[in-house]
């Protein structure tokens, strides 16, 4: 029984130890909680500061010229201002924006700027910086009154005279006329044109127009002195076809004798004429001769 006993507590320790024994080795699970959000990909970054387009300004008026500035991205413009310059004087010096007649100037485009990433929902911005354009800037006028050019007729004629306008791109012109004076006689008021004899007048041009996606009408005139020279007086004239001659050419030519006749002739009176002279001495330089009688 003591053997047994033995054998059995033999063999019943071994199967324990055998179950006893330690297990392979396992990698530790971490215990720290790992962030699976994906992080934002910063967009693709850019400023750029545009040419600004030329203005167009009301006559006597000014227009109103503003930084252009185009971004992309994740960037803040904190400020954009402009300098302008004409010929070396200094018009606007660091403003926001400019009121400019019109004329040709320097403009110089300042702008600062900051980027910033994104980190957590919230903007983390780096630090300040700055760039400049300087343009050239032409503000046209919307619509220029010219002079008139005087003018020079047959004798006894006409000129006839329109206004002289021209208008910048985009600006549309809704009347132009005129309004002439000879002396304190008016001879033609709010006209497209006007006929005129030689003379000295005074003369009124008017232009309605409205400037470039605007319905507002304004209004520009200009007045002027206007002279209309005539030609030289002719030393003759061809007849009318009847007994008399124009006025200021008395002599009566017969082309076919070429004989002339004075008022008071004989023939005078029953004289067709072919040509009328404003002397006599016309007529003898013509190779004319006096009648007779």
């Amino acid at each position: 029984m003591a053997v047994s006993a033995a054998a059995a507590s033999l063999l019943f320790g071994s199967v324990t130890a055998a179950h006893a024994a330690p297990l392979p080795a396992t990698t530790p699970v971490s215990e720290t909680p790992v962030d699976e959000t994906v992080p934002t990909p910063a967009p693709e970054t850019s400023l750029a500061i545009m040419k600004i387009a030329s203005p167009v300004a009301p006559v006597n008026g000014t227009a109103t010229v503003k930084p252009a500035v185009s971004t992309t991205g994740w960037v803040t413009v904190t400020s954009k201002v402009v300098t302008v310059k004409q010929g070396n004087k200094v018009v606007v010096k660091n403003k926001t924006k400019a009121k400019l007649k019109a004329g040709t100037y320097s403009v110089k485009t300042t702008v600062k700027y900051k980027k910033y990433a994104m980190e957590d929902g919230t903007r983390v911005y780096a630090s300040s910086k700055s760039t400049t354009k300087t343009q050239k800037l032409v503000v046209r006028n919307a619509v220029a009154v010219k002079s008139i050019a005087g003018k020079k007729v047959p004798y006894n004629g006409k000129a006839t005279i329109k206004p002289n306008v021209t208008a910048a791109q985009g600006v549309k012109v809704i009347s132009k006329t005129l309004t002439v004076k000879l002396g304190n006689k008016t001879v033609a008021k709010n006209k497209k044109s006007a006929s005129l004899k030689a003379g000295k007048y005074k003369v009124t041009t008017t232009v309605k127009y409205r400037l470039p996606s605007s319905m507002a009408t304004r209004t520009a005139t200009k007045t002027q002195l206007l002279t209309i020279k005539s030609g030289k007086k002719p030393a003759s004239v061809a007849g009318t076809g009847s007994w008399n001659c124009p006025a200021g050419y008395p002599i009566k030519g017969n082309a076919s004798s070429m004989i002339y006749h004075v008022p008071g002739g004989s023939f005078y009176s029953r004289t067709n004429p072919e040509e009328c002279f404003a002397s006599q001495s016309a007529a003898i330089n013509a190779g004319y001769r006096p009648s007779k009688r």
